[in-house]
This record gives structure tokens, sequence and C-alpha cells, in this order.
């Protein structure tokens, strides 16, 4: 998609707030103009005439009718459709203006009786201002509801818009459409960054160092300079404000709406976003759909479809699209899409730019200080589960250990792992036990359903454009590389934990970055060791493998439509003998460095493409590039020496069946591992499989056994098309 399209949504956001506040503005400039005239001439504004009231409509106000007050009945406004405003609106007040007193200037809107549009709405809805304290400095444009509120100070209700039973509604010149937030450490330094209403996650890390590039895929730059000040309380059309006890310095755009909140302050809350139920809010802005349930949030960004509550304590937060934190706390964090803790859990100074994770119940991620400073912080990688009741010290990395299991329990002193899909469990000795690559062996199901449930929960449309990307994709497979590289170097050699050689001496155990960097602060045993190879091994092949089917299934489909392209049979193997040579010289060269040195965030999921989003390579060439360099670097591993010795033709074949076991084994261990937890539920639990969905009915079972079927069936294709092709003694002339 066009980086213009991805971005209209957010500037036509900022563009319609910009223009709304203009409106105000302008409104209350023609009140003014109509006040200093004295009356003599009604000013004009859009389709309506605001003039002051007569004579007779100030009796009728302060009559029996109306039982309002006021002590400055000549800054009285009234309001009216164009042609009206020369006709005595008596009956409209004393139908729709009751029971308030009024201070300042007030600009009162009036539909003519009988065609109020909210007359179909029950008697407590019906448009009008009635039972209010004080009402003071307000524009309230005919059709909204003012109703049983305490105190209304500077506010402006458009159209359909209501505020009903408030304690006290305020506004002052001080607030607007921009904070500043402290994300990562509490004090001792933080990492600042600027926000307003639309700003995305893609906006969050550039501004904050964590994008390597400079591509600005997610800024406008009006979005950049531009503030704008909210000088009074603007409800817009269909938006409401109901039993809450304070409000100040609210933008509400259309259906949009507070109810019962303890406080809200210094609030922008774009369409269908909503704050309620006792919730205390100071200084937020919440994107379309988001929603605050009986929480106190403070100095928080909620993205669309984001979600707090209930009884969660949030501040300097920015939460990304579809993510949600319920009954615990965050503070000073950077939450991705996709993301979500609903337990009793604890997030201080986390920084996971890419989400996708969860919270156990007790998780206290951030958990110590040491008395000291509150200074450091946590960098969390893609998908990481935090297991219950785990403690999480600080600092710690895990951005080169993404989809990483925390087991419950475990006590994680500070560190930085870089073995990706990993469990870590609560070890001896003083050291936790670190199992590489545990996820793809040993519970795959694990991310064949998180693909399906992140597709799934993305309602966040307009971020769409960069939260869906793979979870097996090249910066994730590079880790593994990576990963795999230090499991190897260790070879033979060995550590052995002086406790555990004197019980075991043939056991090996690996201790720590001393022994294998990225090992963190973990000890690995040999079995683990070689399973964790294997593990990335199969994943680095399955990936490439899989972009080697999807190529040679192009060139197949291309040189079937005789009717676009005539290709005879020998231009299939002209075109497959030069699939997996690659013009990129260095294609391993990003890939083999080993764990850095110096610690960096990794590539974040929307830079992978090319830099230009409309070039050549946006239709997924690019993807190609980096998978046919690992295939040339796995390709030994893959087929032993017979690669160097046979046609690329046999070659791309004898690839395809590797990928056809691949998938079947993959397909295979899905399986198991959903069918390892229904067996363990059987023993364990009454009426178990009544109650539960097995291994053979589930669907991401069924979905990893379909795609391992469709791929066999695909490769037997292939083959098939391959043997009507010239002989080898033709192909050897290619």
């Amino acid at each position: 998609m066009p980086q213009s399209k991805r971005l209209d949504p957010f500037g036509e956001s900022r563009c319609i707030r910009a223009k709304n506040l203009s409106r105000s503005e302008q409104l209350a400039k023609a009140a003014a103009d109509s006040i200093a005239k004295d009356g003599v001439s009604p000013a004009s504004f859009e389709s309506f005439i605001l003039r002051r009231i007569t004579r007779a409509e100030m009796a009728t106000l302060g009559g029996a009718s109306c039982r309002c007050r006021c002590r400055g009945w000549e800054n009285i406004l009234v309001m009216i459709r164009a042609g009206d405003h020369k006709s005595d609106m008596s009956a409209e007040l004393s139908d729709q203006v009751q029971d308030t007193t009024f201070s300042g200037f007030c600009v009162l809107g009036l539909v003519k009786c009988g065609t109020v549009r909210a007359s179909a709405d029950p008697p407590p809805l019906r448009a009008g201002i009635r039972r209010n304290g004080l009402v003071a400095n307000c524009i309230l444009e005919p059709g909204c509801c003012v109703q049983n509120n305490g105190n209304v100070d500077r506010t402006h209700l458009w159209q359909g818009a209501k505020l009903m039973d408030c304690d006290y509604v305020s506004a002052d010149d001080t607030f607007v459409d921009e904070m500043e937030i402290t994300l990562g450490a509490e004090s001792g330094g933080g990492r600042k960054v600027k926000v307003q209403a639309e700003t995305t996650v893609v906006d969050a890390c550039q501004r904050l160092g964590i994008s390597k590039t400079s591509m600005n895929q997610g800024v406008l730059p009006d979005r950049v300079n531009l503030t704008m000040k909210l000088r009074m309380n603007i409800i817009c059309s269909e938006a409401s404000i109901a039993s809450t006890a304070t409000v100040a310095n609210v933008y509400l755009s259309s259906h949009s709406f507070i109810d019962a909140a303890t406080c809200v302050k210094n609030a922008v809350l774009l369409p269908h976003s909503k704050i309620i139920h006792a919730s205390t809010v100071d200084s937020v802005f919440l994107q379309w759909n988001a929603k605050i349930v009986t929480s106190a949030v403070s100095f928080t960004l909620l993205m669309e479809c984001a979600e707090l509550g209930p009884n969660s304590s949030v501040s300097s937060v920015l939460l990304g699209p579809d993510s949600h934190l319920s009954h615990g706390e965050c503070h000073h964090s950077l939450i991705g899409p996709n993301t979500n803790s609903h337990h009793q859990s604890l997030l201080i100074s986390v920084l996971w730019p890419l989400g996708r994770g969860n919270v156990g119940y007790g998780g206290n991620v951030g958990s110590n200080h040491t008395g000291r400073l509150p200074d450091q912080e946590v960098a969390a990688g893609e998908g990481i589960f935090w297991g219950l009741g785990c403690a999480v010290k600080m600092p710690i990395n895990l951005c080169e250990a993404p989809y990483s299991i925390i087991a419950a329990g475990v006590q994680l002193p500070p560190q930085r792992i870089c073995m990706p899909f990993s469990l870590i469990l609560s070890g001896k000795d003083g050291l936790n036990q670190i199992l590489p690559g545990w996820i793809l062996q040993s519970s795959p199901y694990t991310i064949a359903r998180s693909e399906s449930k992140f597709a799934l929960r993305r309602k966040a449309k307009r971020h769409d454009w960069y939260t869906g990307w793979d979870i097996i994709r090249p910066s994730t497979v590079d880790m593994c590389i990576r990963a795999r590289e230090q499991l190897l170097k260790a070879g033979h050699s060995q550590v052995l934990s002086s406790n555990q050689a004197s019980r075991e001496s043939t056991a090996k155990v690996f201790n720590s970055d001393e022994s294998i960097p990225g090992l963190g602060d973990n000890y690995l045993t040999e079995k683990a060791r070689q399973k964790g190879i294997r593990a990335y091994s199969d994943m680095i092949q399955r990936y490439a493998l899989r972009g080697l089917l999807h190529k040679v299934e192009g060139i197949v489909e291309r040189c079937h439509d005789a009717l676009r392209d005539k290709l005879s049979p020998i231009e299939i193997c002209r075109r497959l003998d030069g699939i997996l040579s690659s013009s990129r010289k260095d294609c391993g060269a990003s890939i083999l460095t080993g764990v850095n040195v110096d610690p960096m965030w990794p590539t974040l999921a929307w830079e992978e493409q090319k830099k230009d989003p409309n070039g050549p390579k946006a239709d997924g060439h690019w993807q190609w590039d980096h998978q046919r360099c690992v295939l040339k670097l796995e390709m030994q591993s893959i087929l032993g020496m017979s690669a160097s010795y046979i046609s690329t033709i046999k070659l791309v074949a004898k690839l395809l069946l590797c990928l056809v076991q691949l998938e079947s084994d993959y397909a295979n261990r899905v399986f198991k591992s959903k069918e390892r937890d229904d067996l363990r539920g059987l023993k364990m639990m009454p009426g178990y499989e009544a109650s539960h969905i097995m291994a053979e009915r589930d669907l991401v079972c069924k979905r990893a056994s379909e795609e391992s079927g469709r791929v066999d069936n695909s490769v037997k294709s292939i083959l098939a098309t391959l043997e009507l092709s010239p002989t080898d003694k033709d192909r050897s002339k290619l």
C-alpha cells in the first residue's frame, strides 16, 4: 500500500480535529461579535443565526415556565436556523430550557417546537438545557442535551451531543493535543517521546531511536511539528459525557463517550473510544475504539482497539493497537501490538516495540530497583511469554530471544539472552536452565496458533499496514542462524558444573555466556544443545525451502499460461537453472556475524522490506532474495556432498522433496504438542474429552496438516511437469 494511503486515516483525523477546533473558535468569535453589536444586527454562522434574546424571551427564561437565573441577560444569545431569527422563540425556550443558572456569555441553541431531532428519545435524553446548577461561557448548539449538571464552564456541545449528570465540567488555556511521555528508566534519564492522538508505533520507535532507518514510514510532518490548543471542552455530534464527577479539558470526537468516570482531565478521544466505570484519567489520548474501564491512567496513549481495565494502574505508557492490559500495573513502558496482560501483574520500564506477548498472573517484569535510583529497564523481544509468578530483574535484554517463554516462578537476574524460541526454567546452583529452540521443536502448536490468533485479533485496521508481519521472517531467521552458530561452535567443549560433575561425570553442562555467547546467565545441557541445533536447522531450512517452492510454483504457473508467455518446456528448465543464482555477493554477511558485542535493537518487522514501499521489491521479491541466500548457506547441510555434483534441475527437485519431509514433520509435531496436553488432561480431569477440543478436531492442527498436504501435492505436480521437459541430454546443453 502506498505510504500516502497508509497515513490517510491519521492525517484526516488530525485535519478533522483542526477543523473542529477552528469551528469552535469561529463560533465563539461570532457570539462575541453579536454581543458587541448590542443586538442591533444578528451574527451569522454557517446556516445559523446568533442573536441576543429579546425582552419577551428574557421574561420567559426568568418566568415560571423556565425558572432560569442570570446576572447578565445581555450576554445570553440564542442560536437558531436562518429564517427563524425574527421569530419569537419564547415557546422554544419554555420547552427546551429550564431550571438553570447562566453566567458569562452563553449561546443557547434552539429548534422550532415539533422539530427537535431527538424527540424520539425518552424524556431524560431529549434535546435541551435543563436542571443545571451553573452554565457559564458555553456554546450549546441546537439539538444538544445538557441536563442535571452541577457546574458547566467553557464547553461547546454540537448538535446531538450530550452532557448529563456531571458535577464539574471546565476548561482552561493550558491544554494542547501533544504530550511528552518518559519511557524506559523512570528517573535518572529515560527516553522521552512526544506523542499526539494519531501517533503510531512506527512514529514512537523512530522518535525513540529504536528504528535503524529514517524512512519516516509512519510520520506526517504536520503531526510532528504542529500542536493544537484546546480553549474549550469540545463534545462533537453523537458524543456524550454522563455521570462523571470532574471533567476538564476534553475533546470528544463523534460517537465517543465518557460514562460514570470519577475524573477525566486533559483527554482527546477519537471516534468510538470510551472511558467508563469509575476511571480516573489525566493526560490521555484514545484512538479509534480504544477503551478505559475502571482504571487509573495518566500520561498514556491508547492506540486503535487498545483497552485498559478493569482495575489497572497505568502511567507513562504507549499501548499499541489491539493490546489489552487489566488488573495490574504498567508504568514507563512501550507496549507493541497484540500484547495482553489480563491478570494481576506488573510491567515497569518495559520497552516492547514488537509486542505480541503475554504476561501471566503474578508476573513481575522489572521487579527490582535494588534500593537505588530506578534508572534501569527491560528490552523485551517479540512474543515473549512471562510465566506465572516470574520475577524479572533489570536490566535485561531479550530482544534477540523472540517467542521465548519464561516459565512459572523463574527468578530471572539481569542478563542478555540471544536464543530465540527458548524455554527458560528454574535450575540449580543459582542458574536457570535454558532450552534453545524448545518452542520450535516441542511446542510448534504455540507458533501455529499464534499466527492464526494474530490474524484474527487484528481489529485495528488503520494500523494494519505495519502490524501484520509473519512470525517466521528474515530477521527472525537471522537470529536463529546466529544462535545456532554459537551452539555449533561450542561443539564438544564443555564447562562442567562442579556439583553436577561429582554426581554425573558424563554430563556436559555449558554455563552462561562464558561458554556460549548469547546464553545469558543460564546453563545448557549437551542434550538441549543438540536439540536446539536441530530445532533451529529445521525452521531455517523449512523457511528457505518454502521460498523456493513459491518461486518454482510461480515459474511453472507462468509457463503453463500459453496465451500469455507461450513458453516451451525447455524454457521452464532455463528459468529453473537460474533460480538459485544471487547477485548479492555478501548474502551471508549480515547473517553469520555472531552475537553482537554491543547490544542493538534488532530490525523491526516493518523495516525489513526495501526502503521504497512502491519499488520493484515491494511484491515479495525482497524476501526471496533472503530465502535464496539462506538456502545457499544451508544447501550442503540439506543434501550433503551430492549438492555439488548434480544439475540445477535435479537439485531443485531434491530440495522440494526435502521440503515435503520437513512440512510433514512440522505438521506431526504441531499435532503431538496439542495431543500431549490432551493426554495429560484425560488422565487427570473427569469428562475432559466432552468439554475440550481434542487434537483431531483442533483447527490449528487441521490447518497444519492441510498445508502439509498442499505442499506435497504441489511438489508432485511440479515433478510431474519436469518429467515432461526435455531429456537429460537436452538439459545438459542449457
